[in-house]
């Protein structure tokens, strides 16, 4: 290969891993921070509230919020860190199972 082929090739990878890294670690921190909504509302003063609307209106949020946000690969389940790992993990296999 020539050196600019190379280098385009050596940019592409480099930008493609860094592609996914930040898509796992979004997708992470939208399941965490979904998770912590719950505490957050079960934290607060709701019971010092009035009105029976809202405090029926909080539990039900309290109660939702108890499964997390996930996003998705399709089919293969939800993204997070670890999903990106296999992810890497697989390419490198397929890539070193290809040379051979």
């Amino acid at each position: 290969m020539k050196g600019a082929e190379l280098s385009w090739l050596l940019s592409f990878l480099v930008l493609l891993v860094m592609q996914i890294s930040l898509i796992a670690w979004t997708c992470n921190e939208i399941q965490v921070q979904s998770m912590a909504i719950a505490d957050a509302i079960f934290a607060s003063r709701w019971y010092c509230l009035l009105d029976k609307e809202a405090i029926a209106y909080v539990h039900f949020m309290i109660v939702r919020a108890q499964k997390p946000l996930l996003m998705t690969i399709g089919p293969f389940g939800p993204m997070t860190t670890a999903s990106a790992l296999m992810v890497f993990k697989a390419a490198y296999s397929y890539v070193s199972i290809m040379k051979e």
